[in-house]
């Protein structure tokens, strides 16, 4: 049996790093000895998976709950402050905004007013259906590599937690870069390899529960860097923490992931007892909330955040 080939530099020679994902699948987890890239063997088609029902059973903001679309949307919407934050230095009313894997499309419903036009992009098609029956801005559901969108070429182009889910990055690099004007911009948001529970605390069950069946890539900075040069991008990298510290103190004492995305993006009231002064818990309260805010910066001066980030242009 032919060794797997490494979707970055092509290489055949790579090391076995572990052999189960999330829910003890039996699956191995490669390293590239020549580039370093991290990837899942056998690859997967993309299409097929996402278009059926077997992602959505297993995946979603609530653990072991399949999700309805509206339930997704609804879990994520709330959230979409940081990432609006984060594109909010370069959003013109003028703009047109493309989202490439745009699941229910609760990020290009955070941006409703910021924009002149909102077309998402999303395989699933349920997802799609939730959009077209719920939200106002259109929806395509043919890969990026073959969709043609009228609406375009596009100002801004971002793909948001999906880049680890394609088996061929550089082709569907390639397809966005088809839609991007000359000089528009693209952001990425997508898990980090170097993600401070597995590089700096080593907690084995965050390991268990971080490599997972739909992400057949996970990068790094130097991984990253290396896949957006040949696909003919240049620009800033950096990484995000948006999960809390006391996500990450669950995790180290326990092992385990908390119930849901809310749970891990949410800092928990902790001081509400009725024996102390209202002064004393606002105070401490607030020594929690700054704690955290440090904590994130921490990890991010360090490039260990819970995603990698990337803004850029093409080169060409």
């Amino acid at each position: 049996m032919k060794n797997p080939v490494c979707m970055l530099c092509s290489s055949t020679t790579n090391t076995v790093i572990r052999k189960t994902l999330r829910y003890e699948i039996k699956r191995d987890v490669l390293q590239c000895t020549r580039c370093s890239l991290v990837f899942l063997a056998p690859q997967s088609g993309a299409t097929a998976y996402y278009t059926g029902k077997a992602y959505r059973k297993r995946h979603g903001p609530t653990l072991h709950k399949a999700s309805s679309m509206r339930e997704i949307f609804d879990a994520y919407f709330p959230h979409q402050g940081p990432i609006v934050e984060a594109v909010r230095t370069h959003l013109r009313p003028s703009m047109k905004i493309l989202d490439v894997g745009c699941s229910t499309g609760h990020f290009l419903a955070a941006l409703k007013g910021k924009a002149k036009e909102r077309i998402g992009l999303e395989l699933g098609k349920d997802e799609a259906s939730f959009i077209r029956k719920n939200l106002d801005f259109k929806v395509y559901t043919n890969p990026i590599e073959s969709a043609h969108i009228a609406e375009g070429p596009f100002d801004l182009i971002t793909a948001l937690q999906v880049l680890e889910h394609v088996p061929e990055p550089k082709s569907f690099l390639h397809g966005i870069s088809r839609h991007l004007k000359p000089n528009g911009l693209l952001y990425l948001e997508l898990p980090n390899i170097d993600d401070v529970l597995l590089s700096v605390f080593g907690v084995k069950g965050y390991a268990d529960f971080y490599f997972r069946e739909p992400h057949v890539c996970y990068y790094s900075k130097k991984t990253l860097k290396t896949l957006l040069s040949k696909a003919g991008f240049v620009g800033e990298f950096g990484t995000v923490q948006r999960y809390s510290f006391y996500n990450h103190l669950h995790w180290i004492q326990t092992g385990r992931p908390q119930a849901s995305f809310a749970d891990g993006n949410t800092i928990p009231e902790v001081a509400k007892g009725a024996g102390a002064p209202f002064r004393a818990k606002k105070e401490i309260t607030a020594f929690l909330h700054d704690a955290n805010l440090q904590y994130q910066k921490l990890v991010e001066k360090h490039m260990l955040g819970e995603s990698l980030t990337f803004w850029g242009r093409k080169m060409f």
